[in-house]
């Protein structure tokens, strides 16, 4: 990780692509509460390739001992280290020189982990929230596993609690975000899914079709859920019904049947959609994998193929054409 390593006892402060220190609280990325620091009084950027320290002062810079001619690019070193103000003040060490990322900082350790596109928080195994990426929108979406209706739009600085842990959001790579709005955002509602079980229905196999992707997932536990709610739309297709109605079944009832609680029902939901994000080659929208309604739950692709073995047990597209 890009970091200073403070002069006094604390976290390390980790950097933006484009870094500002100074005393202006607000205006600034690294605040010094010092009255011979400038407002801006200096700038650390990412070239691409390096890190530049600048000095935009009236009181002096210094690197390694040396003062710096004001806006004059300086490269950074490990171990290098920023004084501002006068040449016998604190040094600030540089700790990591590391491309810029974006980040989630644990708010007690002051430890940072990578952000993926999607977390589960506080812990995988036993999610209460997620925090997750919309590669449309490009913002960032924090979610309590228990409550569908908890989504809130979260941005950098902002602080995240869960579970008695808390983490700050760290947006270093300012490109991040339009990085992944480049892409083809598409949505997993735009991909045909194919379900592989086998006779017992004991090992279920989940591929993800559009035009020259292919994708076959590891099977996971929650795939049974996912097979459940295409079972729930090829039910409802047969019988004719309203697109509008098709494949909506009761959270009570699917519980009951699959023999789980609504937790662990919330929980496989978001595993199923941070398997799907994490294994497309692009950034794809996993939010609509399961539309929720008041207490009704659907699969949200409509194209599907289920194979019982070597056998057809059904497709949607054929079913839509005999329609």
């Amino acid at each position: 990780m890009a970091c200073l390593q403070p002069p006094h006892p604390g976290h390390p402060e980790y950097l933006m692509a484009h870094h500002t220190i100074g005393r202006r609280a607000g205006a600034v990325d690294t605040h010094i509460a010092d009255a011979e620091i400038s407002g801006i009084h200096a700038a650390i950027q990412w070239t691409g390739t390096h890190w530049n320290l600048r000095d935009l002062s009236r009181n002096g810079t210094w690197l390694n001992d040396q003062q710096l001619v004001p806006a004059k690019n300086y490269p950074l070193k490990p171990a290098d280290t920023i004084r501002f103000g006068r040449g016998d003040n604190p040094a600030w060490r540089v700790a990591g020189l590391d491309a810029p990322r974006n980040l989630l900082i644990d708010l007690q350790t002051g430890r940072a982990l990578p952000l993926e596109q999607y977390h589960l928080l506080p812990e995988q195994q036993e999610p209460l929230a997620s925090l997750h990426q919309n590669p449309v929108t490009g913002q960032w979406l924090y979610e309590l596993v228990a409550d569908a209706d908890s989504t809130q739009v979260v941005s950098h600085g902002q602080d995240i609690r869960c579970g008695g842990h808390g983490w700050r959001l760290f947006m270093g790579d300012s490109q991040g975000a339009t990085a992944e709005l480049s892409l083809h955002r598409l949505s997993v509602a735009d991909f045909s899914l194919r379900f592989s079980v086998s006779h017992h229905e004991e090992h279920v196999q989940l591929q993800l079709h559009r035009e020259d992707i292919k994708l076959s997932l590891p099977a996971r536990t929650h795939t049974y859920l996912l097979l459940y709610l295409a079972r729930a739309r090829m039910r409802d297709l047969r019988r004719g019904a309203d697109p509008d109605a098709l494949g909506w079944v009761s959270i009570q009832l699917a519980t009951r049947e699959l023999g789980i609680n609504v937790n662990h029902l919330n929980t496989q939901i978001f595993r199923a959609r941070k398997q799907i994000a994490e294994s497309l080659p692009d950034a794809i929208d996993t939010s609509n994998l399961v539309e929720r309604r008041s207490w009704e739950i659907r699969l949200g692709c409509a194209g599907f193929e289920i194979f019982k073995g070597t056998t057809l047990e059904f497709d949607s597209a054929g079913a839509a054409m005999r329609e």
